[in-house]
């Protein structure tokens, strides 16, 4: 007998091959579908050949439904419309996409009605711009005049960046009428070609931004200020954003383009045009750069570094050596690093020679020169020194950073200690102590933090503080009370530390948050109740009576029982108020303590009050029993 459950997987089989044959066969469906629709001429015959899908639209490929629109059967694309309405199938995107189709053509006939259509019309585009201290900011529209409407886009875009020279070129359509937009800029000042960029992600618009050769303020964009460009405008919006990096910055009057079209070469420390014979008179300029309109010379400005060594062996440095640009850079082509002995001076090799670092490329912005992990420190190097420099040389004075090795402590704590003197549960305090580290070479403090094991940092606010080391004893840090203990922290870690870093290696102390006993009522370490014996001392304010303990069930961790006189009873606490004057602390083990005649009792006690005690206090719960002095007056009845 064939069992249920094979002829169930044998049914499921089944009915999976039968699916997949329908997948398969769609398409091929689909495809005689549309052959057969191209082969019919006529109308009828292809509400004929449909007829047989139309009761299942949802099966029905959306090309058969382009198809129908495009071969213009409007009859049958009505009915086929109606009927999704009531079989509740979304067609809106078939038949959009179709007839969207149609009106292109029949637009792109009516546009050759106009015999000139064919040949597109050479504008030049709208544009407005803004600049900032480094930029240039062009925004080109597709149109001939800013407030009209144009192109939506282009075809075809050419962007050409030289020197000082912006061109533009694309086709665009509108209005039934194509348009190659053409714009030619000969700029105010040179720029740098292949810091500038341009997109036409914009709908109907060209975004350009031009890197100028030297951050300055320009008096205009193009470079003759005689010629007009009619469809020109200031960028306003963006301009006042742009504004604040131009505050302070006066306007240049000149540039090599604008002196070159006078055929005079640009001072730009006078920011003035010089015949070609008269660079003299431009300080520190002296060189005529006849192809560059320039009068040029060795640079007149230094720049700045810093170094961190990165290395922490001994004798040994590397890291990145951070260049900070000199103010005006127009004239710098490099900067040269090289080992100091002091910070004016170049240190020799055995060669005789300077011992260069390396060298950095001027890109306007601040730039760096690599020293790689391991080199060498040079004997006598007490300085790293950068060096402007171009073809003419190097300016005079360097820039300067004090050379120093980065070496970490060569010894870690011998240990670290700590216990928690707070009682609340998830804070602690208490005193810090640092075993002195026995190898005390290049160590300045101790650095304390919170660790996520005894040798890995918490992932975030580790630090606690650092502490000076001391020269004969430990170092030591008191954390100060209800201190919280940071999320994930279960050890206390001690690195040794100088100015350079931290040794890798840790000293470490498992953090044991100490709690007082009796967190909660009802806890197994609180105890169980207390009885006070009548008052036998016939004396107002004095009492003799014995004491009676209901010890805790377990003692663990406990070291006293504390007595106290009290206010009232336990039930709001025993720490807040209720105490009115300490009786005895009894040790672990007394359990009855007498209290002897005369014993003075506080005003207003009512009450025998206990707690459990251990190393870091009392509970802040308690038990009570009622207790009435013998010899106090009766109280008079209302």
């Amino acid at each position: 007998m064939v069992s249920w459950g094979f002829r169930a997987a044998a049914s499921a089989s089944l009915v999976l091959l039968a699916l997949a044959g329908v997948a398969h066969a769609a398409p091929e469906r689909d495809a005689k579908l549309l052959q057969a629709l191209d082969a019919v001429l006529v109308e009828e015959e292809a509400k004929t050949l449909l007829d047989p899908h139309l009761d299942d639209l949802k099966s029905l490929n959306a090309e058969v439904v382009e198809k129908v629109v495009l071969r213009q059967w409007w009859g049958l694309a009505r009915d086929i419309v109606a009927k999704s309405h009531l079989q509740q199938v979304d067609l809106s995107v078939a038949v959009r996409k179709a007839v969207r189709t149609l009106k292109d053509e029949a637009d792109e006939l009516l546009r050759t009605l106009n015999p000139k259509y064919g040949l597109a019309q050479q504008v030049a585009p709208a544009f407005q711009w803004a600049q900032n201290d480094t930029c240039v900011f062009l925004t080109v529209k597709y149109t001939v005049r800013w407030n009209a409407p144009g192109a939506l886009e282009v075809t075809e875009p050419s962007v050409n960046m030289t020197l000082n020279t912006f061109n533009f070129s694309g086709l665009g359509k509108h209005s039934n009428n194509k348009y190659r937009y053409f714009l030619s800029l000969s700029l105010f000042d040179h720029i740098l070609s292949e810091k500038s960029s341009w997109s036409a992600a914009s709908v109907g618009k060209l975004s350009v931004t031009l890197r100028k050769r030297w951050p300055r303020k320009w008096p205009r964009l193009i470079a003759n200020k005689k010629t007009k460009i009619g469809n020109m405008h200031m960028w306003m919006e963006m301009q006042e954003r742009l504004d604040s990096t131009l505050s302070g910055m006066t306007t240049v009057s000149n540039s090599p383009v604008t002196c070159g079209l006078s055929e005079k070469l640009y001072c730009l420390a006078t920011d003035t045009c010089k015949k070609a014979d008269a660079c003299a008179q431009c300080p520190g300029k002296n060189a005529a750069k006849l192809e560059e309109s320039l009068c040029a010379g060795m640079p007149t400005e230094k720049a700045s570094l810093s170094f961190r060594d990165a290395d922490m062996d001994a004798g040994e440095i590397g890291g990145e050596v951070k260049i900070y640009k000199a103010k005006t850079d127009f004239d710098i082509e490099n900067y040269a690093v090289y080992f100091g002995k002091d910070d004016r001076s170049k240190l020799e090799g055995a060669d005789g020679a300077p011992m260069e670092v390396g060298v950095a490329a001027s890109i306007g912005a601040d730039t760096a020169v690599k020293i790689p992990n391991g080199t060498p420190m040079p004997e006598g190097a007490t300085h790293l020194l950068v060096f402007s420099r171009n073809e003419f040389g190097e300016y005079a004075t360097p820039g300067s950073v004090l050379l120093k090795d980065a070496v970490l402590p060569k010894g870690r704590p011998a240990s670290v200690s700590f216990i928690d003197e707070d009682g609340d549960k998830g804070e602690v305090s208490g005193t810090v102590t640092i075993g002195r580290a026995q190898n005390q070479q290049h160590l300045d403090e101790y650095a304390l933090h919170w660790g996520k094991s005894d040798k890995k940092k918490i992932a975030s606010a580790s630090f606690i503080r650092d502490v000076m080391k001391q020269a004969d004893k430990d170092a030591t840090h008191y954390i100060s009370a209800s201190t919280k203990i940071p999320e994930g922290a279960t050890h206390i870690l001690a690195f040794a530390k100088n100015e350079h870093g931290d040794h890798p290696v840790p000293a470490s102390v498992r953090i044991v948050d100490a709690v007082k006993p009796c967190l909660k009522v009802g806890d197994a370490d609180c105890p169980k109740g207390v009885a006070v014996s009548a008052d036998i001392d016939p004396e107002p304010k004095q009492a003799q009576a014995t004491i009676t303990v209901d010890r805790a069930s377990s003692e663990e961790g406990l070291t006293h029982y504390s007595v106290y006189w009290g206010r009232r009873d336990c039930k709001d606490g025993g720490q807040a108020g209720a105490k009115n004057g300490h009786i005895k602390d009894l040790p672990m083990g007394e359990l009855v303590y007498e209290l002897p005649a005369n014993s003075h009792v506080p005003d207003g006690s009512t009450h025998i009050l206990l707690f459990s005690k251990g190393k870091v206090g009392e509970s802040d719960t308690c038990v009570s029993a009622e207790f009435k002095d013998l010899g106090a007056p009766e109280k008079a009845e209302l």
